[in-house]
């Protein structure tokens, strides 16, 4: 008999251990984290406050600073010189924390184009997290968990594929994202795959 009592308690007990160790909750990020990219890309926290990290990007482009919330790491704003304006770009909620295997979440962006009839194109957007796997990138060895990221085109314009994806891993040990790979396809005007070749977290 109790043998038998243990046995349902251990059976009852095993979706909530597979739950617990699938669910990722938001990193707890420090100023002075960083993330170095392939193309020498960084990722810097700057500063933070109790609800939200500030994150300078620098590329070979420039500089840019997006303020993340501290719960969820979605884009909630962009930097205007001094300003904040809300974040209406592409990839506002990638992180969407917590994570579960399984989970998937939408969200949409509009790119508005300078020209004589102000054209307007709006992108939807499709995340979900796929599972774990262990990935091995400059940086190091990881255990990662995949996110497929979709993007539509609303209103399709004639001839272009409709749809494009692009793969990207995050490592709770590195707090960040080790890689990210698009889909070879025509939807995509370039290929912008990256890695993580080192990163430095702050106690």
């Amino acid at each position: 008999m109790k043998k038998m009592i243990l046995l349902s308690f251990l059976v009852l007990s095993v979706p909530v251990i597979i739950y617990a160790q699938d669910r990722i909750e938001a990193p707890v990020w420090n100023i002075g984290d960083k993330w170095t990219l392939t193309e020498d890309v960084t990722i810097t926290v700057v500063n933070a406050d109790e609800t939200t990290y500030t994150v300078k990007y620098l590329t070979s482009g420039g500089a840019s600073i997006l303020i993340c919330a501290k719960s969820s790491l979605n884009r909630v704003y962009a930097m205007d010189k001094d300003r904040r304006i809300p974040y209406e770009g592409r990839n506002k909620k990638l992180l969407n924390f917590p994570l579960d295997i399984g989970k998937s979440w939408k969200d949409k962006f509009t790119v508005k184009l300078a020209t004589l009839a102000s054209q307007e194109y709006t992108y939807l957007e499709t995340f979900t997290v796929l599972g774990w796997e262990d990935i091995e990138v400059q940086a190091g060895k990881f255990k990662a968990v995949k996110l497929e990221y979709k993007q539509e085109m609303s209103g399709q314009t004639k001839g272009q594929p409709k749809e494009g994806k692009v793969w990207y891993w995050y490592s709770p040990d590195v707090k960040y994202m080790v890689k990210c790979q698009y889909e070879k396809t025509d939807y995509w005007d370039a290929l912008y795959d990256w890695e993580l070749t080192s990163f430095i977290l702050k106690k």
